[in-house]
């Protein structure tokens, strides 16, 4: 009886570092990263001077619907965007964040320097994938609150695809 309660006081505390790590990961607001406005954003698309990151979700087909009957949602998004979805998950599974470092590093061909806008629909998964690209070493990172307010000032969306791995 000792052993197995020994065993579970392990599993839950391994569970609790897990999630404790994942959360602090971007629970900190970084002074490096700067807040858009759409004025700054037009400019931004206009002039195509930086990377324009879409970090909204992407929805997942459950398992046991039939192919047939799946119709994911078109992602509307800033025109010149990039969508990379479920990056700013609260936690990334290793694909995901494997994907999204190597994403990121082929849009700026390395450059840590370069100018990333990181925004989704109204700036909550932008904001923590913001956050990994500063802990990644990126250091020229915005954010914008999102395609709603976009929209709201009367600006149009596009339809994108996901960026895949290449």
């Amino acid at each position: 009886m000792k052993v197995s309660n020994f065993i579970f006081f392990i599993f839950i505390s391994l569970i609790s570092y897990h999630f404790s790590y994942a959360a602090n990961e971007w629970e900190e607001h970084s002074e490096q990263i700067e807040i858009l406005d759409t004025d700054d954003i037009k400019n931004i698309v206009n002039s195509k001077s930086a990377i324009l990151l879409d970090t909204w979700k992407k929805d997942i087909k459950p398992e046991k619907l039939e192919p047939k009957k799946w119709l994911p949602a078109q992602r509307y998004s800033l025109p010149g965007a990039k969508w990379l979805p479920n990056v700013g998950l609260e936690i990334l599974t290793p694909e995901l964040r494997k994907y999204f470092e190597e994403t990121v590093k082929r849009l700026t061909k390395g450059n840590k320097d370069a100018k990333i806008v990181c925004f989704c629909r109204r700036g909550y998964y932008s904001k923590i994938a913001a956050e990994r690209l500063v802990q990644m070493g990126y250091t020229n990172i915005f954010l914008y609150p999102g395609t709603d307010v976009w929209e709201d000032a009367g600006n149009r969306l596009i339809i994108v695809k996901s960026e895949i791995i290449r």
